[in-house]
């Protein structure tokens, strides 16, 4: 099922009493499934994140996770964080320029946007940063019309799309 809104609302939630954290994870299982609007990730550091589309959609899931998925085990909760992207909507109307840190090196720029199938390809998973690089090269340019000589960076993917292509224009 395709949303037009994405879960940029994040919480971070533990239990009250390390006891229950069976219950939680459990907890969190049910209610991935019961909204499919909720985005439940655990992060390395072990923190169990809520991501949803709102701070009253979190409020409502978080309610439901307390009462009705966890029994009535109390949780504690971290201030809501809104995870802010940007988007390109048209070709910069200038080049930038930008020096290393050691002043030997110049890099010029300039952003445009994507092509609309391309953030597709990768959400779907078809193209990715661990990806061949000979073939993720075959595939920017036969499907996509990017010229392989020219660009050299395909970086780590955040979490599908916030990913950052860096063209290398001669």
């Amino acid at each position: 099922m395709k949303f037009s809104v994405s879960p940029v609302v994040r919480v971070a939630v533990q239990c009250k009493v390390a006891s229950d954290l069976p219950k939680l994870v459990e907890g969190l299982k049910r209610l991935s499934k019961s909204d499919p609007m909720v985005v439940c990730t655990i992060e390395e550091s072990g923190e169990h994140i809520i991501a949803g589309a709102g701070e009253l959609h979190l409020e409502i899931c978080l309610k439901d996770l307390q009462d009705d998925f966890m029994g009535g085990a109390e949780i504690v909760k971290s201030d809501p964080v809104v995870s802010f992207r940007e988007t390109v909507l048209e070709k910069s109307s200038r080049t930038v320029m930008s020096k290393s840190p050691n002043k030997h090196n110049r890099l010029y720029m300039e952003a445009r946007p994507l092509e609309e199938r391309l953030p597709e390809a990768i959400d779907d998973g078809k193209i990715g940063p661990r990806d061949d690089p000979k073939v993720r090269s075959k595939i920017l340019s036969e499907e996509f019309g990017w010229d392989c000589s020219i660009f050299h960076c395909f970086s780590k993917l955040i979490q599908s799309i916030s990913g950052l292509f860096i063209p290398i224009l001669p």
